[in-house]
């Protein structure tokens, strides 16, 4: 489900990441084409970039930790970002933040195994961010259930195939969305899968690009 004519529709191939601007407003839509795969997101207000997506502020002002329609994403300044207006998979996780070579090295053993915090830094470069810019993430369709006894763990996703995550930017913001391409733990269900994404046109100005500067 977007919000108004389409500025752009696309498929994220499997392990790539895409950058894009949105305009207080418009609507980001995610959809599991195949099912069980994960989208990393993180978020920056714009113009500053300083103030960016913050999983700690989202879980205190929301009072949960699993994200749903009506659930607001915030920034470290308490400023809310994006609104989830559509969600037919209803679990999704905020605790996690994003793998990356480091943390599957000490996990399982691997070198310079490449993870969405790499491909995060990749996406935000042309915007003057770096590695040490990337904020935790939200994780789209990840499945990670915390147990009353506070035991957590990553299992595999319960989306299905045309699962969608709708999110309506509150405030101009730079978004990264990451396919995740984790093939080490139970994420992905064992294997990364495209992803299809699309934006709406702005609300005054349709057909604007949205793309890098």
């Amino acid at each position: 489900m977007t919000t108004g004519a389409l500025s752009e529709d696309f498929v994220l191939a499997p392990a790539s990441c895409v950058a894009r601007t949105l305009r207080r407003g418009q609507t980001l839509c995610i959809t599991d084409l195949e099912g069980q795969q994960v989208a990393d997101l993180i978020a920056f207000v714009l113009p500053e970039l300083s103030d960016r997506l913050w999983p700690s502020t989202t879980i205190r002002l929301n009072g949960t930790v699993y994200l749903t329609t009506g659930h607001v994403l915030y920034s470290e300044l308490s400023r809310p970002l994006l609104e989830i207006v559509h969600d037919t998979c209803g679990r999704h996780d905020i605790l996690a933040g994003s793998c990356n070579a480091e943390i599957d090295e000490v996990r399982y053993g691997v070198r310079d195994h490449r993870g969405c915090v790499e491909q995060f830094v990749e996406a935000i470069e042309p915007w003057g961010l770096r590695r040490a810019d990337v904020p935790m993430s939200f994780n789209v369709f990840m499945n990670c259930p915390v147990k009353a006894d506070g035991s957590w763990s990553i299992a595999e996703p319960v989306s299905r195939p045309g699962d969608r995550l709708a999110l309506r930017a509150r405030t101009d913001l730079l978004v990264a969305i990451s396919n995740c391409p984790q093939d080490l733990n139970p994420c992905n269900a064992g294997r990364p899968k495209p992803l299809g994404i699309s934006i709406s046109a702005p609300p005054s100005t349709k057909g604007e690009e949205n793309d890098r500067p």
